[in-house]
């Protein structure tokens, strides 16, 4: 097919075809009746137990989110806490460096014995905050470190540096 025939045939199929005026008259009267009609939502049919399975995985996606940052890694230098609190049933170091997450894992200390907790945990250079936190809701400062000047939400803080040191 030369390019002119097929030019041809491109100038014929744009041309308007003409409609008999009923057609037209058609199309817009269903146009306007599905415009006076209230839209409805088209919802597909879905099983029970899909809504359920769907629920439970965003439950467990949630869940997850909340459980990771009391697993997840911390990269630092080693560093021990220790604090003397015989009548403690739980002791954990919480600080700039774990979020203040009192939940998180590799803070929490031990019983060493004779009421001595202790925890050697990453921290990353820099100068952060701390404290410990003794059975879940009393916050005391380390009686070893300085403490914080400006404490926040005015709870006790101490002091740590940690140097960039391999």
């Amino acid at each position: 097919m030369n390019r002119s025939r097929l030019d041809d045939m491109v100038t014929h199929l744009r041309r308007p075809v003409p409609c008999a005026p009923s057609f037209d008259a058609r199309v817009m009267r269903a146009i306007r009746a599905v415009a006076r009609q209230p839209l409805r939502i088209i919802t597909p049919f879905v099983p029970r137990w899909r809504v359920w399975s769907a629920f439970a995985a965003v439950a467990a996606g949630m869940l997850a989110v909340a459980v990771l940052p009391s697993v997840r890694r911390v990269q630092g230098h080693p560093v021990q806490f220790v604090l003397v609190a015989p009548d403690a049933k739980t002791v954990q170091v919480v600080g700039d460096f774990n979020g203040w997450d009192a939940r998180h894992a590799a803070y929490a200390a031990e019983n060493r014995g004779g009421g001595v907790w202790s925890v050697t945990a990453p921290i990353p250079p820099g100068h952060h905050r701390y404290a410990f936190v003794v059975d879940d809701s009393l916050w005391v400062p380390d009686p070893a470190a300085p403490r914080v000047a400006d404490e926040d939400f005015g709870l006790p803080n101490s002091a740590l540096v940690v140097e960039n040191t391999p």
